[in-house]
């Protein structure tokens, strides 16, 4: 009894800890196109439920027992054009899809199930994040090319597809 427990808490802590670098590397993705375009970044949030924070860089870390979502807070952010927030949103995506296929060619390589479980997690955050509803990346990016097209959303619109994003996100952490 007390080995399965065991057992049970050290799978749990591998399955956090992969989960949070997988994230972490994702909010790498935003926070290098920020900081190189001078968008200072105050925060990086990692997960729900926080164990522990930390300052690098200038940057407080914040890490939490749920790690199924993470986003960097700015309050330069928002002042930054449409396009360089796009530009920053397409980061995590790009990096993550990047990482993804960096695990599957060490995977194919060396077989094992680390290797596989961080490039399948990578690619599916790339993938889920690339779909364009609020609060997701892909949302940012098409809101930059609806903006040079002459389309604004407004905020009732936005709070409708935040909800259906959000309802998306949901179904999707279900289906998992």
């Amino acid at each position: 009894m007390l080995l399965t427990i065991g057992m049970f808490i050290a799978a749990f802590a591998v399955i956090w800890l992969m989960l949070v670098f997988l994230l972490l590397i994702h909010e790498s993705g935003h926070l290098i196109p920020m900081q190189r375009m001078g968008i200072k970044p105050d925060k990086l949030i990692i997960g729900g439920v926080k164990l522990f924070s930390f300052r690098k860089s200038g940057i407080i870390h914040e890490v939490g027992l749920i790690p199924l979502w993470a986003y960097v807070v700015s309050t330069d952010y928002e002042k930054a054009s449409s396009r360089q927030r796009a530009i920053i949103a397409a980061g995590g995506p790009l990096i993550s899809a990047l990482t993804g296929a960096l695990c599957f060619a060490v995977s194919s390589r060396y077989p094992n199930c680390q290797a596989l479980f961080a490039a399948q997690g990578s690619i599916l955050l790339a993938a889920t994040n690339i779909i364009p509803l609020p609060p997701l990346d892909g949302w940012t990016i098409a809101e930059h090319f609806l903006k040079q097209r002459g389309i604004h959303i407004d905020d009732r619109n936005r709070k409708i597809l935040l909800g259906v994003g959000i309802g998306t996100i949901c179904l999707i952490t279900l289906a998992l």
